[in-house]
């Protein structure tokens, strides 16, 4: 199953983004090789390192004039790109790694190692072309066998990225630039799912497998071809890379060196960019934007996002599932204030259960905020006086904003709310069992790619209650179009499916669909070239940035 990262909204703390089982297991392996050194080949086209002892503000030393530094506010669980579901990961494997394919500015699939690729009639044959003129960071010549050998590990492992290769069977290198992979099942969303996906070099990994398939080695170690080279890791402190001459790329402007700092104080943050220490941060408390707009030598990036806050209904609780209590709760919030007071305008209204920049986007009627109507439906159906218990992740800015206001607004027309914060694995704890599952349950949904699958499939398919469907909603006309989407290759019959859809979720009153944020990032005015890629969320794209 699709289980995406988990970022909080704008401004917060911590990022409570959710770490993979097999990334559970191997962060003692990175801790470990934090302190002890990566043990990988030096060189400076070497597979990986953890050795050279290259830092920056809270770690060490690199030259101002030559790199790249941002700030993040979690350190990632582990550099294996297994695991590059997770938004921590992903960030630290783009430098390092190349994905099979990306988007375009259109949005429009395009292939980054991949220079052409057919789909059979029958949706179950798909060939890439390679690339001819790649090398890893050790030399070696990437082919057709390396990526066949990618393929096979993330199934065989069966964690991670492995979620969005379910209908993948097998594989065969035809040719060093050729591979013809065989399906279970037509999967629209196979190529899409490509871009999180990073080719290894099959031989070095080989080489340092251990009994774990390379996951121990890959967590401190680099077997990747992309524009950077992994060479350092400063436990909660710093990752370091160094540009790879021999990236087929070429480089023109981009940083000689690539760091993220890993400070979790918002606070810290914006002292760090305002003393030149660093020169991106996307975790400025909204409260500073002001400060930076104003002054000289900064660049306040506001991006628009797939990220979307819900609050899921438990569709089997005795309560809430009462569909006249579900529709009064959400017509009682204040989703003009949200977008205002606790995004501070850094966002938009959400107008259905997706949001605008996806796929098949379909505009259907929302709930406003309409009090009045409210109280009208709680006194219509004997609901005054009701309580019931939104459970949230603690630690995030926007949603315990967000809960304290839904439950000023619901205390207004005669309903009362309780709320409960916890962590994101207590969250996803209860949320698999229908006897924990919570009344109400807030979180994000996190796309991995824009299309519509990526929310309306992972988050409202019955066969995800347990995992994503948080509300444990059952729709038999959405699981049939939802599933009739995955494999039909017209995107226009997709997309009336999907219209479909929207509209049974929305009537059904499934969700409060409370905002779509967008994402800030702040930077020093060094920085040009900056893009914020949706299909990559909370991560920034080194090798498009040129650093003066």
């Amino acid at each position: 199953m699709n289980t995406p990262s988990l970022k909080p909204g704008i401004g917060q703390t911590s990022k409570n983004r959710r770490r993979g089982p097999v990334a559970l297991l191997v962060a003692a392996s990175l801790a470990l090789a934090a302190c002890g050194g990566g043990g990988g080949d030096d060189s400076a086209s070497g597979g990986a390192t953890g050795s050279t002892d290259v830092a920056g503000p809270s770690g060490g030393e690199v030259s101002r004039d030559t790199s790249l530094i941002i700030a993040e506010n979690e350190p990632p669980a582990t550099f294996d790109p297994l695991q590059a579901d997770n938004s921590t990961v992903d960030e630290v494997v783009i430098p390092a790694y190349d994905s099979l394919f990306t988007y375009d500015a259109a949005k429009a699939l395009t292939g980054v190692l991949v220079t052409d690729w057919q789909v059979s009639e029958d949706g179950l044959t798909v060939t890439l072309t390679l690339r001819d003129d790649v090398t890893f960071h050790d030399g070696a010549k990437l082919t057709a066998n390396d990526v066949k050998y990618t393929f096979d590990r993330i199934v065989r492992l069966g964690a991670g990225v492995a979620s969005y290769l379910t209908s993948y069977e097998s594989s065969e290198a035809t040719s060093d630039t050729e591979l013809v992979i065989t399906l279970s099942q037509a999967d629209a969303v196979f190529l899409p799912s490509l871009t999180r996906v990073y080719v290894l070099n099959s031989a070095l990994v080989e080489a340092n497998a251990g009994d774990d398939d390379g996951q121990s080695w890959l967590a401190s170690n680099d077997a990747g071809s992309g524009p950077y080279v992994f060479k350092d890791y400063k436990s909660n402190q710093s990752a370091t890379f160094e540009r790879y001459e021999g990236y087929w790329g070429g480089f023109s402007g981009q940083a000689q060196t690539v760091q993220f700092q890993y400070l979790s104080d918002q606070a810290t943050q914006k002292a760090a960019l305002e003393g030149g220490d660093i020169d991106i941060a996307m975790d400025i408390a909204p409260a500073d934007w002001a400060s930076f707009e104003a002054a000289a030598g900064f660049t306040v990036n506001k991006a628009d996002t797939n990220v979307a806050l819900y609050v899921f209904f438990d569709m089997d609780n005795e309560v809430t599932a009462n569909a006249a209590l579900r529709e009064a709760i959400a017509y009682s919030y204040n989703y003009p204030q949200h977008i205002q007071d606790i995004l501070l305008g850094a966002g938009t209204a959400l107008v259905g259960p997706l949001p605008s920049g996806m796929q098949c986007f379909t505009e259907v009627p929302q709930p406003t905020y309409d009090p009045d109507k409210a109280r009208e439906i709680v006194a219509a159906n004997g609901l005054e006086g009701t309580t019931v218990t939104m459970t949230y992740l603690e630690a995030t800015t926007e949603m315990e904003q967000a809960a304290t206001l839904l439950q000023s607004n619901m205390a207004d027309v005669g309903l009362t709310l309780e709320v409960q914060a916890v962590t994101y694995p207590t969250y996803a704890e209860m949320a698999a069992k229908a006897e924990t599952r919570p009344q109400l349950g807030m979180i994000y949904a996190f796309p991995a790619f824009p299309d519509a699958s990526a929310i309306l499939y992972q988050n409202f398919n019955s066969q995800f209650i347990g995992a994503q469907n948080w509300g444990g909603y059952v729709n038999a006309e959405v699981d049939s179009l939802t599933n009739q989407a995955q494999t039909e290759s017209d995107q226009t019959a997709r997309c009336a499916a999907y219209a479909t859809v929207q509209e049974q979720i929305a009537s059904d009153f499934v969700s409060l669909n409370l905002a779509n944020s967008q994402i800030v990032s702040i930077m020093a005015d060094r920085v040009q070239g900056y893009q914020y890629r949706s299909w990559h969320h909370q991560t920034v794209d080194v090798y498009a940035i040129t650093v003066s």
